[in-house]
């Protein structure tokens, strides 16, 4: 048994043992305090250098950075500042988003969080800002807040308005151009059919335009055009259109409303507008302009049909006149089914052997002898009946065709006056006649060079015909060209002159052998200024050396005084309309040119003549104008 001693060291050592597991235990708790202390302290520390880190890269960001809680910005960086307009002394902090406009765009993106909106915000001062708005969720503080960034994309919006501006656009004008102009008229429909609401749509063309580009140049040409759109939008309502649908082409979409109806007034004042002089390099510049009216939904349910409608009825205005105002009606919409109908048969008017010449022959006005013929075109449409050139011709000249037609007559022609040469005739020459289209060069001159080398024609005997008009679209071409046909033999004759823009200039630089004097001329002859007219025209013609016929001869009194006045050859109704080739053959072989000069020396009346030489016409040239 243990002595007391040892009961009492015994409990000694487990005191001991215990104070110092306590000891250690306190220790270890210490140790650990102290750990959680350092680890603490070093958290504190790396918070705070993350929190610097923040702080400086949301200030070197160029994005203007806001941190908002309860809808308050609680902090903005440099850029927010600049951004929104933050002055010396000033700050945002504090501030409600809704002063800047912003509150519910941020709310909206805060449902997205990192999804970004582009919007427009309010700065400071009150203008307006535009930018792309992002946010995402953080703690500041110790509390729940939102990081709002925004953006600058003002630049790029204006960029991109640019580029809409341009795409829709006229760059010389700023009137809308044709593609934004369609598709607006197509909107403007369908709201105006919805309302039972009218809609007028003209088409104006300024007249006679390519003269000041041709006189003055195209920068003179351009200042007219951006002075007449600007005189022109300041006229037309706000609710109305104006766009540029070509070179001097114009649409104008006239909205109708209650108590807005389209009247004479509104017309003649976009005429006047138009008209009224441009100062350019101290020139004063003034066109005219022709306007074609549509009405929706009366004329048309469609942009196409009204726009084609509308341009139906400006070209009745140019024919008309020029300068005029033209609303479409059924007579207008008579001629355009008609021009359809010859539009889809003239393509194969040719294979179908639809197409056929006439000749009306040429006089000496001194003996009276035939000394050639004109070769007239003519279309025996299988419903209109025979058409004259200026029915169908001008659709022709819009396409490929022409030159198809041009060739065939051309080598016709130079058939037809190779036979009459064959059978004796080699006095006559055969005049044709050019369109615009065909004095294109080379092409021209290949087939002038087929006509003759197939037929056996001799150059001198093949007369070529253009309009001044012709001549004058491109005067450098038409040189060059009447150049190399002068050199091949072949004759040259200038038609209508007088009636269009006629320059001496010019006229003494080509290679002419002839001038033709209009039947508007002719038909003023027995007044005293219409004799003048022609007297003038003949002498100037012979200063240059030019042989002169004079068209349109119906009366012996006509006759006396061409002869007079010393025209050379004469051509008309007096003599004869135009025959077929058949009847120019008899006409050839039976006719007596000293009994006809003595029938018209004693004919004293100025009543038009009919067919004096022919016995027989088609029958179908009874209805045709005179030629």
């Amino acid at each position: 048994m243990p002595t007391p001693e040892e009961l009492q060291q015994r409990r000694l050592e487990r005191e001991v043992s215990a104070r110092r597991q306590a000891e250690a235990l306190l220790e270890q708790k210490s140790l650990e305090l102290f750990i959680e202390a350092q680890e603490r302290q070093q958290a504190l520390a790396r918070l705070r250098e993350s929190e610097e880190r923040y702080r400086m890269i949301v200030e070197m960001s160029p994005d203007a950075i806001l941190v908002v809680a309860d809808d308050r910005i609680e902090f903005a960086n440099g850029a927010a500042g600049r951004m929104l307009g933050e002055q010396p002394g000033e700050s945002l902090v504090g501030r409600s988003l809704a002063q800047f406009s912003l509150l519910e765009d941020v709310a909206r993106a805060a449902r997205h969080p990192g999804q970004s909106i582009e919007t427009t915000g309010l700065r400071l001062d009150g203008s307006r800002t535009e930018v792309a708005l992002s946010c995402v969720p953080l703690v500041f503080d110790g509390k729940q807040a939102t990081q709002v960034v925004l953006r600058d994309i003002s630049d790029r919006k204006r960029l991109e308005r640019q580029l809409a501006y341009q795409a829709t656009h006229d760059p010389l004008t700023g009137a809308s151009n044709r593609s934004a102009l369609l598709e607006e008229l197509d909107h403007t429909l369908g709201h105006a059919a919805r309302h039972r609401m009218p809609v007028w749509v003209a088409f104006l063309d300024l007249d006679h335009f390519k003269q000041i580009n041709d006189r003055f140049g195209h920068r003179a040409g351009d200042i007219l055009l951006e002075t007449i759109t600007a005189r022109l939008r300041k006229l037309l309502r706000k609710d109305d259109m104006i766009g540029r649908y070509g070179g001097d082409e114009f649409i104008l979409v006239l909205r109708g409303g209650p108590g807005n109806v389209l009247t004479p007034a509104l017309l003649e004042r976009v005429m006047a507008v138009v008209g009224e002089p441009v100062e350019v390099d101290g020139y004063a510049l003034s066109v005219t302009c022709s306007l074609g009216i549509a009405s929706f939904p009366e004329d048309g349910d469609s942009v196409r049909v009204l726009l084609e409608r509308a341009d139906a009825a400006m070209y009745r205005a140019k024919e008309t006149g020029r300068n005029l105002y033209q609303l479409y009606n059924e007579e207008i919409h008579a001629q355009i089914v008609e021009r359809m109908t010859i539009e889809s048969a003239l393509a194969h008017a040719l294979e179908r052997e639809q197409l056929f010449l006439l000749y009306q022959p040429q006089i000496d006005a001194r003996s009276g002898q035939i000394v050639g013929a004109e070769a007239l075109l003519r279309w025996r449409h299988p419903e209109l009946g025979v058409l004259s050139p200026e029915r169908f011709l001008h659709f022709a000249e819009q396409s490929p065709l022409i030159r198809r037609i041009g060739a065939w007559v051309l080598a016709q022609a130079c058939l037809r006056c190779a036979a009459w040469h064959a059978a004796g005739h080699t006095q006559l020459h055969i005049a044709v006649n050019l369109s615009v289209r065909q004095l294109n060069g080379m092409e021209l001159l290949e087939l002038v060079d087929d006509a003759l080398d197939s037929s056996g024609l001799p150059p001198a005997s093949l007369e070529l015909e253009l309009t001044e008009t012709a001549v004058m679209s491109n005067v450098g071409l038409a040189m060059d060209t009447l150049q190399e046909l002068h050199r091949r033999g072949v004759q040259i004759a200038v038609d209508d002159f007088g009636t269009g823009y006629s320059s001496f200039a010019y006229l003494t630089r080509l290679p002419l052998h002839c001038m033709k004097i209009d039947r508007q001329f002719v038909s003023e002859l027995d007044r005293p200024e219409g004799a003048v007219v022609t007297r003038t025209l003949i002498q100037l013609a012979h200063s240059l050396g030019l042989r002169v016929v004079a068209e349109g001869v119906e009366t012996a009194s006509q006759l006396q005084q061409l002869r007079r006045q010393g025209c050379d050859q004469i051509q008309g109704w007096l003599h004869s309309r135009a025959i077929s080739p058949q009847e120019f053959d008899r006409l050839l072989s039976e006719y007596n040119a000293r009994a006809w000069m003595a029938a018209m020396s004693t004919d004293t009346s100025s009543q038009p003549a009919r067919h004096r030489a022919g016995e027989t016409v088609l029958a179908a040239e009874a209805t045709e104008s005179r030629q």
